[in-house]
């Protein structure tokens, strides 16, 4: 009985979805760009890089696609609209691989547009109940879903907490670093890498480097290891991981969830069927038993009794209008039968 509804465990997915944070200078863009020379390279693209850049810092990789003979469709802009019609060639073939640089600027463009929109300087609480599921629908289900490779950068900033000391006063604190976009966006990717810039300026060799700390790695491959001025090698066995054995999506359509869920209307219409049923059915009762007579009430708690299980008004009131719809029938049944049975005893 489940034939077509399950479906073997597959990789349905072999696309890579990966994420670069990090502070100003960190090397997000240019490490991303090297995840990106050396993925096209990997999968044999032909087709060209689209890169959706947002602060103008795109240019710096020039040299790095020129030298590898990768042509780029570039795109400057920070719009949610740009960003949306970027995946939407993506998604219909135009590229195998899109890279944003920076998602950050692209989510603080769509919260200032949502003011712009209700006329505001500041964002209220219930305003996060729309701009939430809005972001998530037009940027982060598509980024899962959608069948190319895409590889966002994002501005780090970092997580703040209080708790009390020991005299009982609040004390605010450093808890962590996240990117400075949409709360889960940071978790949807299968990678997501938190780049720093350290230096040592102090002794007599100086130097600048750049780490890559893997802070989530889906297939567990590179998950919390650290490389320094990491090259594509570094992230080589996730793709690899990526990429195993492709298989073709099979899996029907997915069931209509709204279909779960009441709303307003839907009760109120439920409620007026449900009214609609029992008026039909009382109608029914006083056309055979007229009057309120014992006699007549008596029949009329026979019929409900007969149909219903119950001699009660009021629990027949509170039954579903499927039930009292499907009932009807069996009613006027059985009135019909006990009107032609009494006719037939009064006539012997």
């Amino acid at each position: 009985m489940t034939e077509g509804f399950f479906q073997p465990l597959e990789n349905t997915k072999p696309f890579l979805k990966a994420a670069f944070q990090g502070f100003a200078g960190s090397g997000k863009t240019f490490t991303a760009g090297k995840l990106v020379v050396g993925l096209h390279k990997r999968i044999g693209s032909t087709k060209p890089i689209v890169l959706f850049d947002t602060e103008e810092a795109a240019k710096f990789l020039r040299p790095l696609f020129r030298k590898e003979g990768i042509q780029v469709l570039h795109k400057r802009s920070r719009s949610l609209a740009d960003l949306k019609e970027a995946m939407r060639h993506c998604r219909e073939g135009m590229a195998d691989i899109l890279m944003a640089d920076s998602l950050t600027h692209v989510w603080e463009n769509f919260l200032a547009a949502y003011q712009k929109s209700k006329n505001r300087s500041r964002l209220e609480f219930q305003d996060w109940g729309l701009i939430k599921p809005a972001w998530k629908q037009e940027f982060s289900d598509p980024f899962v879903r959608d069948p190319y490779h895409m590889i966002i950068t994002g501005r780090a900033g970092y997580e703040y907490e209080d708790e009390k000391d020991e005299n009982g006063k609040r004390q605010i604190y450093k808890a962590g670093i996240k990117m400075k976009v949409e709360g889960e966006t940071a978790y949807e990717p299968d990678v997501l890498v938190l780049m720093e810039r350290h230096e040592n300026v102090l002794d007599s060799k100086k130097e600048v480097w750049r780490e890559a700390t893997i802070l989530k790695d889906r297939a567990d491959i590179i998950d919390g290891k650290t490389f320094r001025n990491p090259e594509y090698e570094a992230f080589a066995p996730v793709v690899e991981a990526m990429l195993d054995a492709p298989s073709v999506a099979s899996a029907g359509p997915e069931g209509d969830a709204s279909k779960l869920i009441q709303t307003e209307e839907d009760k109120r219409a439920w409620l007026k069927r449900r009214d609609i049923a029992l008026e039909e059915i009382e109608a029914i009762l006083i056309k055979a038993c007229p009057g309120s007579t014992g006699p007549a009430k008596a029949a009329k708690g026979d019929a409900l009794e007969h149909c219903f299980g119950t001699r009660s008004w009021t629990k027949v009131s509170g039954l579903p209008p499927e039930l009292l719809e499907q009932t009807i029938g069996v009613l006027q049944r059985w009135l019909e039968a006990k009107r032609i049975e009494g006719a037939s005893e009064q006539a012997s």
